[in-house]
């Protein structure tokens, strides 16, 4: 009897194991007696983690086992299992601050790891993924120019690379990202299409090329890694979806290695139709197919045979997971569910399986020697269990305080936040478009007033807002509305299977063809099938129309690879004067600070562009200067030469922004000097006393003084030069006083003298000196002329030098020296020291180009024939000297030396006018020409001279020009004394005293006579 129970009961045990249990296993709960005692009888068990389950594995004794195992009192096998998608989170060990597992594991995603033997992950659906860095090289025309890179992304094959970031900024490419196909940067690209800011004109080019490969088979190698010596043919990374880049270095781009990222829409997997057809690989996010292909795949997966999926329920559930849903009013339809998961490979099978789970809510029990895909959402019961199919009694259990949720907040991948870590809860934080029911007040009131909130990460396969918002929203719903149910039935829920829905009829609770979902199944000793139910509502399943996500704003952190350049920089010269009196030329360049407040230096530059003469210079730009001033200079720069000067702002990493420009042309000491002020004149005598406050200018070389007879309109260039040079730092000068204007200018070190004259001017006439003579040149200017011609215009005659050409053509020039000799000459008579003045009116024109009324034409010239006024080259550049030569005989003189006015002996004078064109351009044009030779008043004297009797001689120390007018003072004279003075002449004279009897006495005298001029012995 017992023999034949025992042999029905191992009959029952292997029917329900050949239905629910892979060939030759099974899975069981056990204890330790009972793991033992499977092991004695040739079991074999692998415990998998967490679940605490033991896969045994059996040979020929496998009834044995059972019937040993059914003695023993085992309580339960469970002859099917799933692995179901949701399970009650533990409490952690520490604290949430953030740092949680998904924000470490989808921030690692991101990352550039270097390895050589790193797990590589699965890319399902779309994903921005950094990589492993397999190989690192430098190379290129220069050491270190080119950095080579080889980055996996993921396995292979894959669809297409949509989008590559270096280091967080997105690339524009020249053309699109294809399969093995190489690509540049395009122009457009401001982060990555740049000059070379360390090579003068170095031209905008692409920093970066890449060259995807998207993991075939067969691909081939690497076109850019090739160029290299230690990067073979055979090294085709085969399978492997990776980039091959080459970066060329760029300070402005890169600081160091390269972050790369890329934005892929991964594995092309295969999919089944209706008639369950296998259909060509292609992409998908569909999450029936990414689990089937991970339960499939030989190389990263399960590697399962076709044979043990039950492909209709995959196909069913592919179904389920693309229905159509509105996210929020407005919007286009997306699929409930979308898996876009980076599956980590080196996690164990089981977890990540856990996780392809999550994203569509599936279930995966085994059954009959298939695995099915269940998707829990709406549905209706497959059969109805009642009082009469339930043996014994039940189990009922309401949600404890820890399964039981008035808040969920459920963590996903966010692509509007660069793929990063965000989260969404159920009820939102503004819930009152909510019924009340719903809102989170009202549950935690229901729940005494205690926060019960439940954390979920789906952040491995979630990246929609409202697809995570509506998982959110189904495991608050289901957690709230989770009665549990445990009954043994009959053998009518024989093909019940893990995830179906049943319905259950039992009067003494009150239920009345309630449905509820199958959790777990038992099979009993007692030939009962024990079910472990939880409540079923399909109104927890119904999509709800979300509220339209907020638009995220923009996190707007500073781009360290873009930094502002300067507001600009001023130009400016001046000069500086050494120690030892050296006058350099300082060019001093002043930045407009950056507005951008990471700014660390500026960075100036400057080359020459022109000469002195504007000629054209081969320069490249040099630093002179860096660092956080606003204000640098460079000395000794040419004066009248141009340079160009750059400034650039650089950061703390080295990035620079663009450079500002402006050139200036140096002034220098080509500045005319300042104007002199506060000239004057002191009359002493028949001296002239002339101060003047001296100006600053360090360039300053000498003071030009010059004279004009004209005390109304006197002009610089109708005036003679009086003193041509007085040096500093004079501010004073004393010298013949003269009836007229005195004109005072600075010159510098390169000839370029004050802009306007200073002028002062005397009515007031020396007393001193009687005019002699005047010699007139003017009109005829009848005298020798050696490179100077007699010029006549407007029916005056003019002299000055001979020009080669017709005046007012630019290619007219004049000789650069000529002369004028006097026809006239003074004969004073005698030997004498004369003062001589000249009196000169003229003006400069430069014969190259004459304006007065208006330009000239080819034809006319002049439009009036006089030039008024004056336009051309300086009037410092033509000089008028006038020089005298003496002579005691008339036949032999002394050599010609300059004399504006000024004293000379001799008895004769000739004179003659020295013209001078520094520019060959400019000449002096006179037109009246007159000398005076003017002659002392002087005086001799003597007393207490005795006459004696018969008359005293007096002969004076020196000879007057005409006889002097004689004083004489006696003393002791009586009355009807007198005297007589005879043989006056201009060397003598004669005086004899007498008495009332007209006779010679003696008597005492003083005398003195006033001539002029002095004849020189």
């Amino acid at each position: 009897m017992f023999k034949w129970f025992e042999k029905l009961l191992i009959k029952l045990a292997k029917k329900i194991l050949n239905k629910h249990a892979p060939k030759g296993e099974f899975l069981a709960y056990i204890n330790k007696r009972e793991e033992k005692l499977l092991k004695q009888y040739g079991g074999a068990g692998l415990e998998v983690k967490k679940t605490k389950i033991k896969s045994f594995f059996f040979t020929a004794i496998i009834s044995a086992a059972i019937s040993y195992f059914v003695k023993n009192k085992v309580v339960a096998l469970v002859a099917s299992l799933a692995i179901a998608w949701l399970f009650r989170p533990k409490v952690p060990e520490i604290p949430d601050f953030g740092l949680n597992e998904a924000d470490d594991f989808e921030t690692g995603v991101l990352l550039n790891k270097q390895s050589n033997d790193s797990n590589i992950p699965v890319i399902y659906g779309e994903r921005l993924v950094g990589g492993t860095r397999v190989f690192l090289d430098s190379g290129g025309g220069n050491t270190n120019q080119y950095l080579y890179m080889a980055i996996v992304m993921a396995e292979g094959e894959i669809n297409s690379i949509e989008e590559i970031k270096i280091d967080d900024k997105a690339v524009t490419w020249a053309s699109a990202l294809s399969d093995g196909a190489e690509v540049e940067v395009n122009s457009s690209d401001s982060n990555f299409y740049k000059a070379d800011p360390n090579e003068e004109g170095s031209s905008a080019e692409s920093l970066i090329r890449v060259e995807p490969h998207f993991g075939t088979d067969g691909q081939s190698a690497s076109g850019i890694l090739s160029a290299l010596s230690n990067w073979g043919s055979n090294h085709k990374l085969s399978g492997l979806c990776y980039l091959a880049l080459r970066f060329k270095w760029n300070q402005d781009a890169f600081t160091g290695i390269p972050k790369v990222q890329a934005r892929i829409k991964g594995r092309k997997i295969r999919t089944y139709n209706s008639s369950l057809v296998e259909q060509s690989a292609s992409y998908q996010t569909n999450p029936s197919w990414c689990l089937l292909d991970y339960l499939t795949n030989e190389r990263y997966g399960k590697g399962l045979s076709i044979n043990e999926i039950d492909l209709q329920s995959f196909y069913d559930a592919s179904v389920v997971c693309e229905t159509q849903v509105t996210p929020y009013s407005g919007s286009s339809d997306i699929n409930i569910f979308d898996t876009n998961a980076v599956i980590d490979t080196s996690k164990k099978l089981l977890e990540n399986v856990r996780e392809l789970l999550k994203g569509c809510r599936g279930y995966l029990p085994y059954t009959q020697g298939k695995y099915n895909l269940i998707i829990e959402t709406t549905g209706s019961a497959s059969i109805t269990l009642t009082e009469d199919d339930i043996i014994g009694g039940y189990t009922l259990q309401t949600p404890a305080k820890n399964e039981k949720y008035n808040r969920v907040i459920v963590s996903y991948v966010n692509p509007d936040r660069n793929y990063q870590v965000d989260e969404v809860q159920f009820p939102p934080i503004d819930d009152s478009g909510l019924p009340s029911a719903d809102r989170h007040a009202t549950m935690k009131a229901d729940d005494g007033g205690f926060l019960l909130e439940g954390r979920f990460d789906f952040g491995k396969v979630v990246t929609n807002t409202y697809q995570a918002e509506e998982m959110a929203e189904v495991i608050l719903r289901r957690t709230r509305d989770s009665i549990r149910l445990s009954v043994n039935v009959s053998f009518s829920a024989y093909d019940l299977a893990i995830g179906d829905i049943v319905n259950i009829t039992h009067s003494s609770i009150g239920f009345s063809a309630k449905p509820f979902r199958v959790l777990s199944i038992r099979f009993n000793r007692d030939f009962t099938i024990g079910l472990d139910l939880v409540e079923h509502q399909d109104a927890h399943y119904t999509w709800a129309t979300k509220t339209q996500a907020p638009t995220v704003p923009a996190t707007n952190l500073p781009n360290p690879f873009t930094i502002q350049p300067p507001s600009g920089i001023t130009l400016s010269d001046d000069l500086v004067e050494y120690n030892d009196g050296t006058v350099i030329t300082r060019l001093s360049v002043l930045v407009s600070a950056s507005p951008d407040k990471f700014v660390d230096q500026y960075q100036v530059e400057v080359k020459q562009l022109t000469d002195r003469n504007g000629n054209a210079v081969t320069d490249s730009f040099k630093t002179i200067g860096k660092g956080s001033s606003l204000n640098y200079q460079l000395l000794n720069v040419i004066d009248n030469a141009q340079y160009q000067v750059r400034c650039k702002a650089t950061n703390g990493l080295g990035v620079s922004s663009t450079f500002v420009t402006d050139t200036r042309q140096i002034i220098g000491q080509t500045a005319v000097p300042s104007d002199i002020e506060n000239f004057s004149i002191n009359v002493l005598g028949d001296q002239a006393l002339l101060s003047w406050t001296p100006i600053n200018d360090l360039d300053l070389d000498y003071y030009v003084l010059k004279f004009s007879s004209d005390l109304v309109n006197p002009t610089w260039q109708n005036s003679v030069d009086l003193v041509d040079r007085i040096g500093r730092p004079a501010t004073s000068l004393t010298i013949p006083l003269l009836t007229g204007s005195y004109l005072i200018k600075a010159q510098d070190k390169l000839g370029n003298q004050s802009s306007n004259e200073t002028i002062v001017s005397t009515n007031i006439a020396s007393v001193n000196f009687v005019n002699q003579t005047t010699i007139n040149e003017h009109t005829g200017f009848t005298g020798t002329k050696s490179n100077v011609s007699l010029i006549t215009r407007d029916s005056t005659n003019f002299i000055g030098l001979t020009a080669t050409g017709t005046v007012g053509d630019t290619a007219t020039r004049v000789s650069a020296t000529g002369t004028y000799d006097f026809a006239n000459t003074i004969d004073l008579g005698a030997k004498f020291k004369g003062q001589f003045t000249a009196s000169v009116t003229q003006f400069i024109e430069d014969v190259s180009e004459v304006f007065d009324n208006g330009r000239p034409t080819a034809t006319t010239l002049f439009d009036d024939g006089r030039p008024n006024p004056f336009d051309g080259t300086s009037s410092a550049d033509a000089h008028t000297i006038l020089e005298i030569a003496t002579s005691d005989d008339n036949v032999t003189y002394s050599a010609f030396k300059p004399f504006t006015i000024g004293e000379h002996i001799g008895r004769y004078f000739k004179f003659r006018v020295l013209f001078t064109s520094d520019n060959l351009k400019a000449r002096s044009l006179i037109e009246e020409l007159s000398i005076t030779a003017s002659l002392s008043k002087r005086s001799e004297s003597g007393n207490d001279i005795s006459s004696g009797t018969g008359g005293k001689t007096i002969t004076y120390d020196f000879g007057f020009k005409l006889n002097p007018s004689i004083g004489i003072s006696a003393q002791s004279m009586s009355s009807g004394d007198y005297y007589s003075i005879t043989s006056k002449s201009t060397t003598q004279f004669t005086i004899e005293f007498y008495n009332s009897s007209d006779t010679s006495i003696d008597r005492t005298f003083d005398y003195i006579v006033q001539g002029v001029g002095q004849v020189i012995i």
